[in-house]
């Protein structure tokens, strides 16, 4: 398959790969223009074979959200200690977090993720009602904007024997890997990971 540049000129897919290739893993200092001048380019082309032929970038945050769902005897703020991290952990060098064989996060549910540094705080929606009900009630009390996911959501609650609940939380870093699905994390079942 071949492209042809914006003067006209075509190019095979092998050399628009390899050029790709190099401007993102062997990029010569003055960067994509560089790439473009050597190759007599014009201007622009290098980006677009990029965005065509690079590699696909991570899904954005919102895109996909991580739901936990379930019934906790917790009081709200005692349910929402999980989510604290330590006082000293401002405090520590990023070679120190790196280095350390011990979770230094202070945080449950980071130690429940096996991560070695906090979660992102603003990615985070936290729901605690003193009574439960009806897990869509619960669920519409987020972000989510598809109701076919809000249905895949009570379906796979009610498949875990969740009808109904007093407390969810959810993360939306599709990125975020769930090593153990099947553990509980803060008294509350992972459900899964859902499009917006």
């Amino acid at each position: 398959m071949k492209s042809e540049n914006k003067s006209g000129k075509t190019y095979s897919l092998a050399f628009r790969k390899a050029l790709v290739d190099e401007a993102l893993n062997r990029t010569p200092g003055g960067g994509f223009p560089e790439l473009e001048k050597r190759h007599r380019l014009k201007s622009g082309t290098l980006f677009d074979w990029v965005e065509e032929l690079g590699p696909t970038p991570p899904p954005a945050p919102f895109s996909a959200l991580h739901f936990w769902i379930g019934n906790t005897p917790l009081g709200e703020a005692e349910f929402g200690r999980y989510f604290d991290h330590a006082d000293s952990y401002w405090e520590l060098e990023v070679e120190d977090i790196e280095s350390s064989s011990e979770d230094v996060t202070g945080c449950g549910f980071c130690r429940d993720l096996g991560r070695k540094f906090l979660f992102d705080e603003d990615l985070l929606l936290m729901i605690w009602l003193p009574e439960p009900g009806p897990v869509s009630a619960l669920v519409s009390h987020s972000t989510l904007d598809s109701d076919t996911s809000l249905a895949l959501i009570v379906q796979a609650c009610e498949a875990q024997g969740i009808h109904t609940a007093n407390a969810m939380f959810v993360y939306a870093d599709p990125t975020e890997q769930i090593t153990d699905p099947d553990k509980l994390y803060n008294g509350l079942s992972y459900i899964g990971l859902f499009d917006d």
